[in-house]
């Protein structure tokens, strides 16, 4: 199996520069999914829903980084991002 990393964003951040990375981050990933929405069998009702479902959870998850953020606003700190993809590849057998 083949592997390869890419070390996306493995770093320290002010708050505010954390933010916009991540609000970046979390808006493509968002805009990513409407596209495979929009381009999945509108009969796929199980696809959709759990692509809409996701759309979901990164809404609330942007939620909590604006209540973790605000909650330390004012204050001089750093937030540490550890973002590493690992990606393997791996043959599939075909009979």
């Amino acid at each position: 199996m083949e592997t390869h990393h890419i070390r996306l964003i493995d770093n320290s951040y002010d708050l505010e520069i954390a933010k916009q990375l991540l609000d970046k981050f979390i808006s493509q990933k968002i805009a990513f999914i409407e596209d495979r929405i929009n381009e999945t069998d509108p009969n796929d009702d199980d696809e959709l829903n759990q692509l809409k479902l996701r759309i979901s959870d990164l809404n609330s998850e942007s939620r909590s980084l604006d209540l973790l953020i605000e909650e330390h606003d004012g204050e001089h700190v750093e937030m540490e991002i550890g973002c590493t993809i690992v990606m393997s590849i791996k043959k599939i057998e075909t009979t």
